[in-house]
């Protein structure tokens, strides 16, 4: 604890004990959401492995298609969005599925070449 009098107008603003700063929670992944669906995780790997192997035109049209099962339209979403901000955040929880959790390879040189 600070004794500092310059922070004393903020001793309300901390935490009572047992107090969360998360009251939701974490967020549930994409992932969690399709299981509890009923979704099994090697059908998801199927789909999956699908849209990864589409042209940037296919992702486009099953993610804006209105026919086909919205599964297919989530991960399709998910890709196009990757693809648009450059961002793996979107797609890795399929990729874990399909290709497990990655393990950081530590080089000799203690070099972490994962990154």
């Amino acid at each position: 604890m600070n004794k500092n009098p310059r922070y004393d107008h903020l001793e309300q603003y901390k935490w009572q004990k047992g107090q969360s700063g998360n009251a939701l929670g974490r967020p549930r992944s994409y992932v969690t959401i399709l299981k509890e669906l009923g979704y099994t995780k090697p059908l998801i790997a199927t789909m999956t492995a699908e849209v990864m192997f589409m042209t940037h035109q296919e992702v486009e049209t099953l993610a804006n298609s209105k026919t086909e099962p919205i599964i297919r339209r989530i991960i399709a979403n998910a890709f196009r969005s990757a693809d648009y901000d450059g961002e793996f955040k979107y797609i890795e929880p399929y990729m874990k599925i399909l290709f497990g959790r990655t393990i950081p390879y530590i080089s000799k040189d203690g070099n972490n070449t994962s990154e």
